[in-house]
């Protein structure tokens, strides 16, 4: 293999494709990254067995070849090396790295070792760029972080026509969304439960392109799902199991409705918070009929209350939540006015925004009166 590349070029698709490397490797081939050159010019590729990324970037190729670079090593070199043209030179069990007053080698494992990634077939779905970074921060702060239970680490997809209805849930709180999406070719119909993980570094790669389409072929027997990004891929495993049926803890009534502004609200549970910690994060939310406190308190520090100006439509009530929750839901929110409704202080609670899409469900937590 014998090339000549753009070091800006390959330090922008090594940033992408990196993504993929495995921090822990099952195989130490996992470590690197697959550097293919064809009449096309330059392919980069990683994986972790969970997911993959391929990145194409134009190259003078003057010999066609492949191998396999170990990912750190060559992205700290591509990273200091001066703009201009570099030279990637195969010969033997070596790779030359050459820029102006600079040359390096690298040994070189073998490509042959490096596994086969799925990659994009055919078109089942498309969704605008924007759009989808949006549902997918608004989505995933509800997903499981750890892996105890793998199908709530997972995004439900329910397919229907021209629209997605999503749905995340870690057990203590629920988001659901659903995002406008155009069927071509085949069209897909039907359930996939997509890793929040994954959705998150497509939205990454997305933020970082300027393509305004995000192409998506999903293949449920292989059980992977590949998305299209201008010149780049992504590939990743769906989560196999049934989601849980959360539509049956959706509340379809309330008792009481409150609005407030969201940052006040959110620098009242901030401040909550921090005389929380040593109570499991817990705040509590009282409402009467002219106001919201937010209050926490500890016996080892003291106590913290805060009113806050609200509309309120119902009753009286006292709730208590995790304030990490309201936290995290209040972090992407960007609306001046939050909706609060409530059934009762153990049912779960609804928020809303001018979103319509969007609805948050939080679980309160029992507390001893």
């Amino acid at each position: 293999m014998k090339v000549t590349v753009l070091v800006e070029n390959l330090k922008r698709s090594l940033a992408i494709v990196n993504k993929g490397v495995s921090t822990r490797p099952q195989m130490p081939i996992l470590s690197g990254v697959l550097v293919r050159a064809n009449s096309e010019g330059l392919e980069l590729v990683s994986t972790d067995l969970e997911i993959s990324f391929w990145v194409k970037l134009g190259a003078k190729v003057i010999e066609e070849g492949e191998a396999v670079l170990p990912a750190k090593l060559f992205t700290e070199l591509v990273s200091s090396l001066p703009v201009g043209p570099v030279d990637l030179v195969v010969e033997g069990e070596k790779i030359k790295i050459i820029s102006k007053n600079t040359k390096s080698e690298m040994l070189l494992q073998k490509s042959e070792d490096f596994p086969s990634i799925p990659r994009f077939s055919k078109t089942h779905l498309s969704v605008g760029s924007g759009v989808f970074r949006e549902k997918v921060e608004k989505i995933s702060i509800s997903s499981a972080k750890d892996d105890t239970r793998p199908v709530l680490t997972g995004i439900l997809w329910d397919i229907r026509g021209d629209e997605v209805v999503m749905a995340a849930t870690d057990g203590y709180r629920l988001g659901v969304n659903k995002m406008r999406i155009k069927g071509d070719g085949e069209k897909f119909e039907g359930k996939v439960i997509l890793p929040a993980k994954s959705l998150v570094e497509v939205s990454r790669v997305a933020s970082e392109l300027s393509e305004e389409k995000i192409l998506i072929d999903i293949n449920k027997a292989d059980q992977q799902v590949i998305f299209s990004i201008g010149s780049v891929e992504v590939a990743s495993r769906l989560i196999a199991g049934d989601f849980p049926p959360y539509q049956q803890i959706m509340p379809n009534t309330y008792t009481t409705r409150l609005s407030f502004n969201k940052d006040d609200f959110a620098d009242s549970v901030k401040r909550a918070k921090l005389f929380a910690r040593d109570n499991a994060n817990i705040v509590k939310l009282v409402v009467d009929r002219e106001k919201m406190t937010i209050a926490a308190e500890s016996t080892q520090v003291g106590t913290n209350s805060s009113d806050l100006e609200v509309e309120i439509e119902g009753g009286d009530i006292t709730v208590a939540f995790n304030a990490q929750y309201l936290l995290d839901y209040l972090s992407i929110c960007t609306d001046e006015q939050i909706v609060w409704e409530t059934e009762g202080e153990l049912k779960p609670s609804v928020f809303r925004t001018s979103d319509e899409d969007w609805v948050q469900v939080v679980m309160p937590v029992r507390i001893q009166s």
